[in-house]
């Protein structure tokens, strides 16, 4: 198999502009969204509608993870009833002085048809091993994946 991965980049290409503020409007392919600084809205409760960057990189690794995953069990072929994938960040604080994610704590929730536990841990295995985005941080940011299977 053969990838034009020039075509690739731009496909995955992010353009920011800055639109007063620490605010920016970022354009994913052809969604946008308003991205603003962290420091500059309350970091609880903050107003609906405020995106921050540091939302932005769990939410593509949990994405990353959903969508590797059923590339790979389009192979494997488990029956899989539900999936749902949770990436909570871990900051604090580097060497100097500014923030870094130091951990992204990955919670697969997967159910499968009876029988499929076993196939299914090696499915989350596999997806956590080939996750763009896991393979892109390793070595930088921990990751400490939880996989819950149910069956029914």
């Amino acid at each position: 198999m053969s990838f034009d991965f020039q075509a690739l980049a731009e496909l995955f290409a992010a353009r920011s502009e800055w639109i007063g503020d620490g605010k920016t409007k970022t354009r994913i392919h052809d969604a946008v969204l308003e991205v603003d600084n962290p420091l500059s809205v309350p970091p609880l409760n903050p107003p609906p509608g405020v995106t921050w960057p540091e939302q932005l990189f769990p939410a593509a690794l949990a994405a990353c993870f959903i969508t590797t995953m059923t590339t790979i069990n389009e192979k494997m072929k488990l029956d899989i009833k539900s999936l749902a994938v949770t990436v909570k960040p871990v900051l604090a604080v580097d060497e100097d002085g500014g923030f870094k994610f130091e951990k992204m704590l990955v919670t697969i929730e997967l159910t499968v048809a009876p029988g499929e536990r076993r196939r299914a841990e090696r499915l989350a295995e596999l997806t956590h091993k080939y996750c763009l985005i896991s393979k892109a941080i390793k070595g930088n940011v921990e990751e400490v994946v939880e996989t819950v299977i149910r069956e029914a």
